[in-house]
């Protein structure tokens, strides 16, 4: 059965929610962004030590010792990292609740503070889309309008949508904008296809 919820605007809604300790998929994202960067800081690090390999200035030892501090360095971030993770998914509840806003423009991907349960949130929705009133409503309508905590894909300027079944995310990629968009397994081929589809200048894998 679907869970994504469409208004009378033709605008998609649903929510997504997981384990933040078995689904390690956020923590991947972190590790790889900043692993990057600390990658290429020593790639320059050695680059700009050739000059003076060169000139005879610094020797193979220079060399190994960057590296070593650099393999350090690595290690830390990594476990400062992943202890960093665990303190935010224990702050979190051990879960992650998102909620995500689809339509012809873009995608926008919500971070639902801890108190909200997802059946509340997926009962907001549809009294939302059905334009009822109530707590309810109000509820879905503080949601869908608040951009705390969010991310907004513009399908125009998007450059590349990776799609991970077996994760049942959706990587969707601005160049300076990195969104991932999640979603239960049953919605994944519509999702992935309205995406992909709205996307024209992206190339898309998965």
């Amino acid at each position: 059965m679907s869970n994504i919820v469409k208004d009378e605007n033709g605008v998609y809604r649903w929510v997504y929610e997981f384990n933040l300790y078995k689904n390690p998929t956020i923590l991947f994202t972190v590790l790889k962004i900043f692993l990057s960067v600390i990658a290429i800081g020593l790639v320059i690090m050695l680059v700009g030590s050739i000059p003076d390999l060169v000139k005879g200035y610094a020797d193979s030892s220079d060399v190994a010792e960057t590296l070593r501090f650099g393999g350090i360095f690595i290690a830390l971030f990594i476990v400062l990292t992943i202890a960093g993770y665990l303190i935010y998914a224990l702050m979190q509840g051990g879960k992650y609740c998102v909620v995500f806003t689809m339509d012809e423009d873009g995608i926008t991907h919500k971070q639902l503070p801890r108190q909200y349960e997802k059946a509340q949130v997926i009962g907001a929705l549809n009294v939302l889309a059905g334009l009822a009133s109530g707590n309810a409503a109000q509820t879905g309508i503080g949601i869908v309008t608040s951009t705390r905590d969010s991310i907004t894909s513009t399908f125009d300027a998007v450059r590349s949508v990776k799609g991970f079944r077996a994760l049942r995310v959706i990587k969707v990629n601005e160049p300076l904008a990195k969104n991932q968009v999640y979603v239960d397994a049953e919605d994944y081929d519509f999702v992935f296809g309205f995406i992909r589809d709205h996307c024209p200048n992206a190339s898309v894998r998965g």
